[in-house]
């Protein structure tokens, strides 16, 4: 078996380096060449596919570039030829910007042109040091990219480009809007040409239609037509592309709703308005600009007006111009200065408003205050007093940021007076290379009540080799017996699948269970005696429940049960209880709905543990986000894609009711708590808001 699948392997891999070799031979080589010398050749052909599809000159140049900042590093990154990493983005970096021209924000990172025509960046973004010395016009920022648009009219990309986002055509172009994972830009005709994600055929402009001003969004795209009517095309949810006649003399586009200013300066907007992001304020404006849940506007005197989820009303200064971000908002000043908002006094929380990058977990301190744990790789303090934050622990520079990876889960250790550490699960940049193997980590680091870390005290309790960008699980827990408990994704081990899930040698897929008091480098662990199958050799002893797809938030009930909210496929989202051996389903179960493609295999199925609470995906839901317990008792849970939030109570024996207690109008991406169990939701893009008394 094993020569056929290495076969099938190697003719995989030629099927697509030759997808590569016939779009673009000169970058095929080339790219060849660095993959020979570091032994990536698999890795770079696959990360350059969308890159040298359309034998892109602005694409082959980026690549070089970034292959020589690879060279020059010898970075250790599992990463291909990544650049320079770069910090977090906050309101003190985008601050440090100055005499810009134009202001774009993506998801981690802020750009900006200078009156000089050059870019300058802060933030997670990846820059082609050729650009520094060409001379721009223009500049917009999708999620994950951002493009720019030259002085004689050519358009070029830069970024993480899942759907191709910085496949940026040939031509010369006289406008240009980068959304979500798209972007759109105008010819000399005035024709939209678009690339980039086209599910709904949001990157496929109306045939022959010729417009005065573009705009790309979230989901859907729009034009200023003839006569200056608006034009969209795309998904059509809550009538955001519904065609309006004009007069209109500007547009702006969110992640699910279109806006636009008349002639005489009012504005119009339609499409979602779960936050009134599409019910603008009677005032003229000059300019407009939408994002998340987000609509602003530039009044003729140059003061701020915005609306949605975030409302401010700013007339201090004169603005010459805003930008809509991720969670953010900016205006520039009369100077070129980025002045930014959320603001410490617009949030009451215990992180005090600031900003945060892609929080995962929020907990107290012993001495008061709160930490918060960052994807990127950072443990930050938030101070009681409100004060500074600190940063208590930096790991971005070996932490994996890809995807669903990076830094997911933290916790204190239950009985800290005596034991002061905290408890760490990610992804590290460490591992074989060769085979894009990384490690995944549980690590153990000294702590003091105020929350100082030492980096250098790691302990690694636990390595898991990995693969992949999704599924790794990611909740850690100490449990009321004082034992350690991680959820482990069914692909949270290298060769892991789903079918893993229910295979108990091994880990991927499951609950494990282990006892880390008195870990040492020779045993940082071991697996209590009573555990489920501790006793099973065919079995690894650390597990406690098994048959889990992705869960990636778990939390003890008062009684202590263990409840666990489970991803779901395509069928359900599901909370169910973990008990000591439970077999929770995945795959052959989706909550309690038979997911094998033979159905009879669940027919007389036996010995499954199904959930105490599920509900379908539709309406705009598409995956749970586990929570945790208020201190009235009820469990607190989210869904990503819709951003409601529910509290689940048993109201009898066997019988538990979910009722929606908010809408948070963004995507909640984990729950936090306060010293008083104040249960909060906790937002990619920065948000922190209070969803229990």
């Amino acid at each position: 078996r094993r020569p056929v699948a290495r076969r099938a392997d190697r003719a995989s891999r030629r099927n697509r380096q030759n997808r590569v070799r016939y779009a673009n031979p000169d970058a095929y080589r080339y790219a060849y060449a660095v993959a020979n010398a570091y032994r990536y050749a698999y890795a770079v052909a696959n990360a350059y596919r969308y890159a040298y599809a359309n034998a892109n000159p602005d694409a082959y140049r980026y690549a070089c570039a970034v292959a020589n900042a690879y060279l020059r590093a010898a970075s250790k990154s599992n990463r291909i030829c990544p650049p320079p990493r770069q910090p977090v983005l906050d309101r003190e970096n985008i601050a440090s910007l100055d005499a810009l021209s134009q202001l774009t924000l993506a998801e981690f990172a802020a750009c900006g042109l200078r009156e000089d025509g050059s870019v300058v960046c802060v933030g997670f973004v990846w820059r082609e040091e050729a650009d520094q010395t060409a001379a721009f016009s223009a500049i917009s920022s999708g999620m994950h990219y951002f493009c720019v648009l030259r002085d004689d009219g050519a358009v070029s990309c830069q970024g993480e480009s899942s759907f191709c986002e910085t496949c940026a055509p040939e031509g010369a172009f006289s406008a240009l809007s980068a959304g979500k994972q798209h972007a759109c830009a105008l010819n000399a005709d005035g024709e939209a040409v678009c690339w980039g994600r086209n599910q709904d055929g949001r990157a496929t402009p109306p045939p022959g239609a010729r417009f005065s001003a573009i705009a790309a969004g979230g989901t859907h795209s729009c034009g200023i037509a003839e006569f200056g009517d608006l034009i969209c095309w795309g998904w059509n949810g809550g009538g955001r592309s519904e065609p309006r006649e004009g007069p209109f003399s500007a547009l702006a586009l969110g992640e699910n709703h279109t806006c636009a200013l008349r002639w005489d300066g009012a504005a119009f907007c339609q499409g979602d308005d779960s936050h009134g992001q599409a019910s603008p304020p009677s005032t003229v404006f000059a300019q407009i600009a939408a994002g998340v849940n987000q609509t602003c506007g530039i009044t003729p005197k140059g003061g701020l007006e915005c609306w949605g989820v975030m409302p401010i009303s700013d007339h201090s200064e004169k603005f010459a111009s805003v930008s809509v971000g991720y969670g953010r908002t900016c205006a520039l000043t009369a100077a070129g200065a980025p002045k930014c908002w959320p603001r410490g006094e617009s949030r009451k929380d215990p992180t005090n408003g600031a900003f945060l990058s892609n929080p995962v977990e929020m907990f107290p301190l012993p001495a008061g205050g709160a930490a918060v744990a960052e994807r990127v790789g950072y443990i930050m303090i938030y101070p009681p007093d409100g004060g500074e934050p600190r940063t208590a622990l930096d790991l971005t520079e070996r932490t994996r940021y890809v995807r669903e990876g990076g830094m997911l889960s933290a916790a204190l250790d239950p009985d800290f007076a005596q034991f002061p550490f905290i408890y760490i699960y990610w992804n590290t940049d460490e591992g074989d290379k060769d085979a894009d193997v990384f490690e995944g980590r549980v690590s153990r680091f000294p702590m003091t009540r105020g929350g100082a870390i030492d980096a250098d005290g790691e302990l690694v309790i636990l390595r898991l080799p990995q693969t992949g960008v999704n599924h790794f699980g990611g909740a850690l827990r100490f449990g009321p017996d004082g034992m350690l408990y991680l959820g482990l994704g069914d692909r949270a081990e290298a060769g892991a699948g789903a079918e893993s899930a229910p295979d108990l040698a091994s880990l991927a897929g499951k609950i494990i269970r282990i006892d880390v008091r008195g870990a040492t480098e020779e045993t940082p662990y071991r697996a209590p005696p009573d555990n489920p199958f501790a006793g099973d050799p065919d079995a690894r002893p650390e597990i406690w429940a098994l048959g889990l797809r992705n869960p990636w938030r778990m939390s003890f009930a008062p009684n202590g049960d263990l409840v666990v909210a489970d991803v779901g496929n395509a069928l359900r989202e599901e909370v169910s209880i973990a008990e000591r051996g439970a077999n929770l389903g995945w795959p052959l179960f989706e909550a309690s709905r038979c997911a094998a493609q033979d159905a009879s295999r669940c027919d007389g199925a036996e010995g499954y543990t199904f959930p105490i609470y599920e509900y379908p995906r539709g309406d705009g839901d598409c995956a749970i986000i586990g929570g945790m317990f208020a201190p009235d008792g009820k469990y607190i849970f989210g869904d990503y894609c819709s951003g409601r939030v529910w509290s689940l109570e048993q109201t009898a024996p066997d019988v538990w009711r979910a009722n929606e207690i908010a809408e948070l109008g963004y995507s909640p991406i984990a729950f936090g708590a306060d010293a008083d169990g104040t249960v909060y939701a906790l937002n990619r893009f920065g948000y922190v808001t209070k969803v229990s008394e």
